[in-house]
C-alpha cells in the first residue's frame, strides 16, 4: 500500500492546519462519511495509533498506513455519526454511532486526540 502525504490532498490538509479538535473531526467524519476514506486519512498524523476494544482483548494499531488502512479497508457505506461531543481542548470524545450496510448499528465510545490539525491518537470501544 502507498503511503499517503499531505500532497495527496492539499485541500484538506491546508483547511485543517490550524484547526481544533472538534473542527478537525467535523472534517474527518464529513469525508469519511461521503466515502472520501482517502481524505478522511490524510487528516491523521504519520506516527498516529488506534486501540481497538473487541470484547475482553485490545488490538494497538500504529502508524498512519495500519490506522488509515483500517478506514481504507472498511466496508463500502461505512458511517460514523457523532453523538453526544465532548471537547476536552486536543481531545474530542464521542458516542458514535458506527452504520454499515448489511450489519447491526453500534454505538462506540469514542476519544480523538488532535494535535495541530492531525489525528494522534484514536480509542474506539463498544458502549
Amino acid at each position: 500500500m502507498d503511503r499517503l502525504g499531505p500532497a495527496d490532498y492539499p485541500v484538506a490538509v491546508a483547511y485543517t492546519a490550524e484547526m481544533g479538535a472538534v473542527e478537525t473531526m467535523e472534517v474527518f467524519f464529513e469525508l469519511l462519511n461521503a466515502g472520501d476514506r482517502e481524505g478522511a486519512v490524510a487528516l491523521m498524523d504519520e506516527r498516529t495509533e488506534m486501540r481497538v476494544h473487541v470484547g475482553d482483548s485490545v488490538q494497538t494499531l500504529r502508524g498512519v498506513e495500519r490506522v488509515g488502512g483500517w478506514f481504507l479497508r472498511s466496508d463500502r457505506g461505512l458511517k460514523m455519526i457523532p453523538g453526544e461531543v465532548r471537547d476536552t481542548g486536543t481531545t474530542y470524545e464521542a458516542d458514535i454511532l458506527v452504520v454499515r450496510p448489511g450489519a447491526s448499528s453500534q454505538h462506540l465510545d469514542a476519544t480523538f486526540r488532535v494535535e495541530a490539525g492531525k489525528i494522534t491518537a484514536i480509542n474506539l470501544a463498544p458502549r
